[in-house]
């Protein structure tokens, strides 16, 4: 390899790490994602504080430009399949977001034709890049994360072998409660409601935080030590949310254990705090 890309890349990797702690230290925000997973968002999209990623998560969700809609038709797919894996579900996203502006099967079969079919190499190549580059920019805002779990073992993360692995995100809190409000029907733009989407984006990201927040100031010893201090915050805060999920505040204990059990492994990867992989996975112990 060419070692001035060599270097390039181990100094993006880097800048990368270095910001995302910033974010942890100075927000209390973590996106569950490695740098390989983040490195590829372009500088324009990195956003250093909370208030920049809510609004363009809530841009995401109500702008009708063509970008949105293809983040969009992801969402949609990690909200209804829970995981993606690779470059067909961006694959996909573009062609759905094709058969909106078209609104013609017979041109979005074209557009298949012409611009996927004949053009495998493209894809391959540049079509992947770009796919991972909006796969970032979905866990950097909350949409999305990548399953730890994929690339570790007892020992810890195999950094060396994951830059080859196929990308994988699972669905967030904030991707699966727009389920109910993403239309089922073809050639239907996907926009949400301003209102909805600042209650979905606010609720999920401060979540996030709430745990992130938790972990910090108290450094419990196990993982659910704090569970108690993040649901009295989501208990209230969960409110506004039934007017539009009947029922969600039923499901909390769920949403707030599958933040807490995460927050860990990323904590540490960012080197927040330091816990051993093997005694976490067996008995949930941030420290002895």
């Amino acid at each position: 390899m060419n070692t001035s890309v060599s270097g390039k890349k181990k100094k993006d990797t880097h800048d990368i790490k270095e910001h995302i702690k910033k974010l942890i230290i100075g927000e209390y925000y973590l996106p569950y994602g490695h740098v390989w997973d983040l490195h590829r968002i372009p500088k324009s999209k990195l956003c250093g504080n909370v208030d920049c990623i809510k609004k363009r998560a809530i841009s995401i969700l109500t702008s009708t430009d063509k970008e949105s809609e293809i983040y969009r038709q992801l969402i949609y797919t990690l909200s209804t399949h829970t995981a993606i894996t690779g470059l067909a579900p961006y694959i996909l996203a573009r062609i759905r977001a094709e058969m909106i502006e078209k609104s013609s099967t017979t041109a979005v079969l074209e557009y298949y034709y012409t611009e996927v079919k004949l053009k495998k190499d493209w894809w391959k190549k540049f079509g992947y890049k770009k796919a991972v580059e909006c796969y970032g920019d979905l866990i950097q805002l909350n949409f999305a994360f990548s399953p730890i779990s994929a690339y570790m073992t007892a020992t810890g993360i195999l950094e060396s072998e994951m830059s080859q692995a196929r990308k994988t995100l699972v669905a967030t809190l904030q991707s699966r409660l727009l389920k109910i409000v993403l239309p089922f029907r073809p050639f239907e733009i996907t926009t949400v409601r301003d209102e909805v989407a600042e209650l979905i984006i606010d609720f999920s990201i401060e979540l996030r935080r709430k745990v992130i927040e938790g972990f910090l100031k108290f450094r419990p010893r196990k993982v659910g030590d704090i569970f108690n201090y993040v649901y009295q915050w989501a208990k209230v805060e969960a409110s506004d949310l039934e007017k539009f999920y009947s029922g969600f505040s039923t499901k909390m204990e769920d949403y707030i254990y599958e933040e807490l059990f995460i927050a860990p492994y990323y904590l540490n990867y960012y080197g927040i705090i330091n816990i051993n992989f093997f005694r976490y996975d067996l008995f949930w112990e941030i420290s002895e």
